[in-house]
């Protein structure tokens, strides 16, 4: 792999945003910087990611420049940004879908309609767990803050789907939001969860329990409280695993009260 010289990789990256808005020009030159850096290897290191889906497999740092090359054009100009980001997301590498989230994640909380109509499509036709978390965490990155309202009212939306990658999102979602520290409306993400919880589904499972390890952080006996309550509404096999699962999170006093619940169902 051709080492990084960070002057030179500036210049590199400048010289490509030149192109930001020509879409083709822009492709024809992020395959041939990206081919520089290269190992040059088809198989990616994502999960679960199909073959069809190629990836040049560079260091973070590449894409990191190029982020922060665009961050003047993106501000500058918004509607060549959603243009671009469209036209980088239908190239099949792994990367350019990468910038193409990175670009709408980077959009101003006027063109929220926009965003959210890309994302909705986006995540229709994901291939990848990995670029799914990517949409649901840094393509909302800048929305969520500036309009939270109207991410969560997606994340509702792909929680009430009865397809199991919408409902991942939506956990994905969730979670991102309780691990902003600024963001304190934990009732709501509660709401949502037990919408999830509802029904005996052993998928998302590894997400469900990232998103509670997240409310105990934030909350330790009010989430403890929340899965007692679960065990009465909730689909049974699933909450006896969740709350297994996530036990050990927990502090002593709410490990014995979610011990004794659980005694009392069996």
């Amino acid at each position: 792999m051709t080492a990084i010289n960070p002057a030179k990789l500036k210049i590199q990256a400048a010289e490509l945003v030149g192109s930001y808005q020509e879409p083709d020009r822009f492709v024809s030159g992020l395959h041939e910087l990206l081919g520089f850096y290269s190992a040059r290897i088809r198989q990616t290191s994502l999960a679960r990611t199909p073959l069809a889906l190629q990836t040049y497999q560079v260091p973070a740092p590449i894409i990191r420049a190029l982020e922060i090359e665009l961050s003047e054009s993106v501000s500058s100009y918004p509607d060549q940004a959603i243009t671009l980001a469209d036209t980088l997301w239908h190239v099949d590498w792994v990367e350019f879908r990468q910038m193409g989230v990175i670009l709408i994640g980077s959009l101003p909380g006027s063109r929220s309609k926009t965003i959210l109509k890309m994302v909705k499509n986006w995540l229709k036709n994901c291939p990848t767990d990995d670029l799914r978390r990517q949409i649901m965490i840094r393509g909302l990155k800048k929305l969520s803050t500036e309009k939270p309202g109207q991410v969560l009212d997606l994340v509702r939306t792909l929680a009430s789907s009865e397809i199991k990658t919408d409902q991942q999102a939506a956990l994905i979602g969730l979670t991102s939001f309780v691990e902003t520290s600024d963001f304190g409306n934990l009732p709501v993400i509660f709401k949502i969860l037990r919408e999830i919880l509802l029904f005996e589904e052993p998928a998302n499972q590894k997400e469900i329990t990232a998103l509670l390890r997240s409310l105990q952080k934030r909350s330790d006996q009010e989430t403890a409280s929340f899965l007692i309550r679960q065990l009465s509404t909730a689909a049974k096999p699933r909450i006896f695993r969740v709350i297994r699962q996530t036990l050990k999170y927990f502090n002593p006093e709410s490990q014995a009260q979610l011990l004794e619940s659980l005694s009392n169902f069996k």
